[in-house]
């Protein structure tokens, strides 16, 4: 027990969620099952008036937002000929920096406050070294950013979207969100894969305006992607509630994703026919999986409704998803616990083995042990007490060993100079923290102000706890991801070769096992090495809809580590090539 209680501090930072403290009980995840939001929305349809009231409060709070501009969608004839404009864009565009309000009469409960960050003049030539002062992040590309607010609970989800550097209006929409559970997804846009980032200054305050607290990103996945940047659930990044409303199961986390998307999609009608992606990192491997399957299953409610009512489909309520991205991802808990054997103890993670002869014979005991007890009463069946109590043994037993020698989870070559607790190990965090909490900066984007919500942190513990004390990591969504596959929705699970907390030595096993009509064609799939500008980039083996690929000399986050081998990933994928 002594093992299992110095590891909470560290455990509640790492960005994932295997083996971290489970102290509560299954009663509050019992009460939060998946249910269709369409039916939700039906039941409470009668109360809109409330709802509306509730949201109104919300609204003109002490952010100084007042009276703005209000659009229910889908826009009619009276609503254009108000605003003078039928085109939702424009009419955001033209409140001229302060948010727009839109609701969505199927969607009584949700609204967004969106406002336009900056649009560049028609055919801009701005590059990198003509920076325009107005703009945010990248001045190549029209960017958005706002909340999307819940009447019911008072849930005020942060995000942003930036367009595509290439066609926007054919390329692809991404969704991207980090994991955790509880960190913000600002890591993914200024560390990763966004199209600026914030430079590395050893946490120092970045000075000057807000456009030049960020470098432009060559490798940003904006390059010929539309890519939104959520903070979810309540409580991570801008995201927050002013009436202590929490989430702490991802079922209920898909719901006000689902409906954000709807919502969203409806105004800017220009994108609601382009590809859609799902995509996350880390606890992504949970969220994505059951996002992507609350949207998939809600356009079959839409299909099935109108084909018992004798109806054509209205596409305009359905969501083209096309494909998922899991990348360094928590899928099944079950599985993956033995990659932590592989990674310190054998040459199988690519290093010298890292821990004692004698730590290793103890793990080696557990690892069967382990994936049996784990399997049975977190997954195959649901006994909270029995799985509460082996995710806390199997944690102490075969994850402890590597956080006490103080090594970088997420890179198993770095020494985490930096520190756990708050900066992950990396310093551009505390450079990116310091940067979001810039008085100038939150203004510019909209951000509730730090004596509303308090300061901006990367990672929230209390998100995680919650997420933790319902085992909330312990379900096994591969079962999600096979029947994302048999619906034609496609999947790429990629991970960086020198992660521990994720590694792929744990990720293989559960691809390897899933079940689905296509698994035969995958397995007998090559396995080769992918190459990127001549050099060797990983291995990868694709069949039946599922690619799998691995990424030398990445670490958890991928994009950070390896840009123009993630570029490249993504591209050749998204074009249906293989890597």
């Amino acid at each position: 027990m002594a093992a299992a209680a110095s590891l909470d501090a560290a455990s509640q930072q790492v960005n994932m969620g295997i083996g971290a403290r489970t102290n509560g009980r299954w009663a509050a995840a019992a009460a939060a099952r998946p249910g269709s939001y369409i039916e939700t929305q039906r039941e409470t349809a009668a109360v809109d008036s409330t709802a509306q009231a509730q949201m109104d409060a919300l609204l003109t709070g002490s952010s100084g937002v007042s009276g703005p501009a209000r659009v229910e969608l889908p826009l009619d004839a009276i609503s254009s000929a108000a605003f003078g404009s039928a085109d939702v864009e424009h009419i955001i565009a033209s409140q001229k920096g302060d948010f727009t309000v839109l609701t969505h009469r199927d969607f009584p409960s949700v609204s967004i406050r969106i406002k336009q960050l900056y649009s560049p003049p028609p055919a801009s030539q701005l590059k990198e070294h003509d920076v325009d002062p107005e703009a945010f992040c990248d001045p190549t590309v029209t960017s958005w950013s706002g909340y999307i607010d819940t009447a019911y609970g008072g849930k005020s989800l942060w995000f942003y979207f930036f367009e595509s550097r290439s066609n926007p209006s054919k390329d692809p929409v991404i969704l991207w969100t980090n994991g955790g559970p509880g960190c913000s997804s600002s890591l993914g846009l200024f560390m990763e894969l966004g199209p600026c980032r914030v430079p590395e200054r050893g946490g120092k305050l970045t000075p000057g305006p807000p456009i030049n607290g960020t470098k432009w990103h060559p490798q940003s996945w904006t390059n010929r992607a539309n890519v939104f940047f959520i903070d979810q659930p309540v409580g991570v990044g801008y995201s927050y509630s002013k009436t202590e409303q929490k989430v702490y199961t991802t079922e209920e986390a898909g719901k006000d994703v689902y409906a954000f998307l709807r919502v969203f999609f409806s105004a800017f009608d220009r994108f609601k026919r382009n590809d859609f992606y799902m995509a996350g990192e880390s606890y992504g491997g949970r969220y994505i999986p059951i996002f992507a399957s609350e949207v998939a299953d809600r356009n079959h409610d839409v299909e099935r409704a109108a084909l018992k009512a004798g109806k054509k489909v209205d596409r305009d309520q359905l969501i083209n998803l096309q494909g998922v991205l899991i990348g360094n991802g928590l899928t099944d808990v079950s599985k993956q616990i033995s990659g932590y054997y592989d990674m310190t103890c054998t040459r199988r993670g690519g290093v010298e083995p890292i821990l004692s002869i004698e730590t290793c014979k103890r793990m080696h005991t557990y690892v069967p042990v382990c994936r049996k007890n784990i399997a049975a009463h977190c997954v195959d069946s649901v006994n909270p007490d029995l799985c509460e109590l082996w995710m806390d043994k199997c944690s102490e037993e075969i994850e402890a060993p590597y956080f006490y020698t103080g090594q970088n989870p997420y890179n198993i070559k770095d020494d985490c100079k930096s520190g756990l607790e708050p900066n992950l190990c990396y310093d551009v965090t505390d450079d990116i923290r310091k940067y979001l909490d810039r008085d100038d900066v939150r203004s510019l984007l909209g951000a509730a102000p730090t004596e509303e919500i308090g300061k901006f942190a990367s990672c929230n513990n209390d998100v995680a706890m919650g997420f933790n004390r319902i085992l909330d990591s312990s379900h096994d969504n591969g079962f999600n991801v096979a029947g994302l596959l048999e619906r034609g929705i496609k999947a790429l699970v990629y991970v960086g070769t020198l992660d521990w907390i994720c590694n792929f030595n744990g990720n293989y096993e559960w691809v390897k096992t899933l079940d689905w009509s296509g698994s035969e064609e995958f397995k007998e799939s090559k396995n080769y090495e992918w190459v990127v500008d001549g050099e060797k980039a990983g291995r990868t083996q694709s069949g039946g809809g599922l690619t799998w690929a691995t990424v030398y000399e990445a670490g958890h986050m991928v994009p950070y580590d390896q840009p123009d081998s993630a570029l490249a990933m993504l591209n050749r994928w998204l074009d249906g090539q293989e890597l």
